[in-house]
């Protein structure tokens, strides 16, 4: 296969893997979103999480079900920026995300959802099933507390 579009493919690749960590997160999909890594994969969630900065991933993922299933109605990781280098069968991968929380009760922090802006630092491998996150840095760059805002539909005028 001609080089440069292996490289695409790899690169489409990866960013799909980034993608379904997200969403199977936002779903509560754990298992789908450990399937993401190489298993076994130690992660450094030390700025989200209490965890030392060597944890496997499905512990990490166990706290992530935990703490969204008695704190958060609903959340929301918006993927941003993305930068991947490919050097053979590993990858250098930096994600930016967005991430909206929403509390279960409205009472919590006056209603406000709690909102970061994270960065992933990745190392991917390729692995037989393809390309998946052998390690992995999370790092917040900013935490805010937005408003609460009522849901409301957009009505158009007459």
């Amino acid at each position: 296969m001609d080089p440069n579009l292996q490289s695409l493919l790899d690169r489409q690749e990866i960013r799909d893997v980034v993608t379904r960590y997200f969403m199977s997160a936002d779903r509560r999909d754990f298992a789908a979103l450990v399937d993401c890594f190489v298993p076994g994969t130690l992660v450094d969630y030390s700025d989200l999480l209490p965890v030392s900065p060597s944890t496997p991933i499905a512990e990490v993922a166990e706290m992530i079900d935990s703490a969204m299933g008695t704190l958060y109605n609903h959340t929301q990781h918006f993927m941003g920026n993305h930068e991947c280098t490919i050097d053979g069968d590993i990858a250098s991968v930096e994600t930016y995300c967005l991430a909206i929380h929403e509390y279960l009760d409205d009472a919590v922090d006056e209603g406000t959802r709690p909102t970061s802006a994270l960065r992933y630092i990745d190392r991917f491998a390729r692995t037989p099933d393809g390309w998946r996150i052998a390690h992995r840095k999370a790092v917040r760059d900013i935490a805010l507390q937005l408003p609460p805002r009522a849901v409301t539909m957009w009505v158009p005028a007459d």
